[in-house]
């Protein structure tokens, strides 16, 4: 089914302008909606797999001024079939948002008595402004109830009553809303979406994983009639399923939900298995790209292909009789629905993330981001987890785990495989395949920058505590004035180096130990480009324990003895250093 994109023209009646079309098998084309009227039908624009019925239509506010509401979709219109000076249409998607974004607004506009844009002045958005921070909306949001403004102003030309005057002064549409400001500049670019915490991530994967160990055995009652094919059991091994694929592959909810059969391959290079599962990526327009996955998610997908082959059956018979029911329509029967359910169906037949859409018709498709968020509640509340799970906090759990996995820092999803990868750069695994999705990589990139900042952050805190040559300095530094500490910490983060080493942080710019305190641990209680946390606490309370033990052995000799009271005595300094008791371990202390 193809999308016929309509040329806009200059016309008498705009309103009878195209919006959206499909074509039957013979190419013949359908209108389904036109600018004029209450309703936009979008579904043909919609190549995502995950999107859910309610946001492939517009339905268009009721009970505003004739003229307003007019403009509005004009402008729209526009935006959608022409786009900004110098960018893209906008999607379908980004017009059905901003719609709903700009109800709020034009309703209060209504309420004030305005009847067209041409009657809206500089106040009345100054005072919708103040409104919006009255309600605590961050900028971003305040933009997005905004962007309808700045749409008629941009197709001014093209309406019947546009606005009279450039309508942000002096600055542009982010700037009036408060997007640049210093504090809107310092917080830009970090993600809101929470990270799943490693207790929770734990109970999950031995949940998901049981389910996965006894996928076998449920499959093989299905098929043998003891079980439906969207029976609980089989909706949660499906919902198990699609929370390992995403958190071992670091897709997005669409991609995840948007795998195919066959979207598996191994290979092995240089003594190096390496494993792909491919999907189509539509946010940034990458198409057909693949994740690099662990073993295990193989074994997810091949689950999967078993779980959704008698719905992709059931839907093949579906699509036979929609086809039937087109070569040989019976009185009253509705073509372009059937076009619309027999476009959508084709898509899903070979998709493995399908469920069942309970009612008149009880349809199967792919899960939506709606159904797949409930699934994710429900999945956390059976396997014992107060954390409220979402699909999207999945990409930045991973980016994370690969960022602490590289960090040093304890990290469940990679402790386990650690994709057999671990002497591999990110340089080299994203060159190890032309068809990954990069923006995966900018995003573990963005990640490894935020878990920099939050670790200077805390670094700088006046309650933390730290040990370590650099980490003493930075606590006597504390008590500096510094005009911006937020833009400061930063800076700073997007340009220094910190490694860990597995009892400390080294923040070595240029030349240091050369790597002789990762075998040597206490070279670095002193070290100038040494920070030991509270996270590391326990490793040195481990090479103290370790250093008495070998003090009690009575064969070593007086220097390797010396040696070790030495070590003893800088593991000591570390721990008074967060207020333990300071032993004192000495000769006298030595059973000889």
């Amino acid at each position: 089914m193809n999308v016929q994109p309509v040329p806009v023209t200059k016309v008498l009646h705009p309103e009878n302008c195209v919006v959206s079309s499909i074509l039957d098998d013979q190419g013949n084309e359908l209108v389904l909606s036109r600018l004029g009227d209450n309703v936009w039908d979008l579904h043909p624009y919609f190549e995502q797999s995950n999107v859910p019925e309610s946001m492939k239509a517009i339905k268009w506010p009721t009970g505003l001024p004739e003229d307003l509401l007019n403009d509005m979709k004009l402008a729209m219109y526009k935006w959608m079939k022409h786009g900004r000076p110098g960018y893209v249409q906008a999607s379908a998607r980004t017009v059905f948002i901003a719609t709903v974004n700009s109800g709020p607004l034009l309703c209060w506009l209504a309420d004030q008595g305005v009847t067209g844009f041409d009657e809206v002045r500089p106040l009345h958005l100054a005072n919708y402004l103040h409104r919006c921070r009255g309600e605590k909306l961050r900028p971003r949001g305040i933009k997005a109830r905004f962007e309808i403004v700045d749409l008629i102003w941009l197709f001014r030309t093209e309406l019947k009553r546009p606005l009279q005057a450039y309508p942000w002064g002096n600055h542009e549409l982010a700037k009036y809303c408060g997007m640049y400001d210093s504090a809107e500049r310092v917080n830009a670019g970090i993600g809101k979406t929470p990270v799943i915490p490693h207790d929770v991530q734990s109970r999950l994967f031995v949940y998901c994983e049981s389910w996965l160990s006894q996928a076998n055995e449920l499959l093989e009652k299905r098929d043998a009639g003891l079980l439906g094919m969207s029976s609980e059991p089989m909706r949660q091994l499906r919902d198990c399923c699609l929370y390992l694929l995403s958190i071992t592959s670091g897709m997005r909810n669409e991609e995840a939900v948007g795998v195919e059969i066959n979207a598996t391959r191994s290979e092995r290079r240089d003594g190096v298995d390496y494993h792909w599962v491919a999907s189509v990526e539509h946010k940034t327009g990458k198409g057909r790209v693949e994740y690099l996955v662990p073993a295990l998610t193989l074994d997810v997908v091949r689950v999967l292909e078993r779980y959704a082959y008698p719905l992709q059956g059931a839907l093949q018979n579906e699509i036979e009789l929609l086809e039937a029911s087109l070569a040989r329509p019976t009185p009253g029967h509705n073509t372009r629905d059937t076009l619309k359910r027999l476009a959508q169906a084709r898509k899903d037949s070979r998709r493995l993330i399908l469920g069942v859409i309970y009612g008149k018709f009880n349809q199967i498709v792919a899960l939506s981001c709606t159904a797949s968020g409930l699934a994710f509640l429900r999945l956390a509340r059976d396997a014992g987890v107060s954390w409220r799970l979402s699909p999207h906090q999945c990409r930045r759990t991973y980016a994370r785990t690969f960022v602490e996995s590289r960090m040093g820092r304890q990290s469940l999803v990679f402790l386990k495989w650690q994709f057999k990868h671990s002497s591999i750069s990110m340089s080299q695994l994203y060159a190890a395949n032309p068809t990954q999705d990069p923006a995966l990589y900018e995003d573990i990139l963005e990640e490894q920058f935020q878990f920099k900042r939050e670790l200077l952050a805390a670094w700088n805190d006046s309650d933390t505590v730290l040990s370590g040559g650099a980490g003493r300095k930075i606590v006597s530094m504390r008590a500096s004035t510094v005009h911006n500490r937020d833009a400061l910490i930063k800076n700073t983060a997007s340009q220094i180096n910190i490694r860990a080493t597995g009892h400390g942080w080294c923040i070595a710019q240029d030349a240091g130990c050369g790597g002789a305190g990762l075998y040597e641990n206490t070279r670095c209680v002193d070290c100038k480009n040494s920070v030991i946390d509270v996270d590391f606490v326990p490793i040195w309370q481990g090479i103290h324990e370790q250093q008495q033990e070998l003090l009690e052995l009575d064969d070593l000799g007086p220097v390797a003895n010396a040696r070790i009271e030495r070590d003893i005595a800088l593991s000591a300094k570390v721990l008074s250093d967060f207020g333990l008791p300071r032993p004192a371990v000495g000769p006298k202390d030595r059973n000889i």
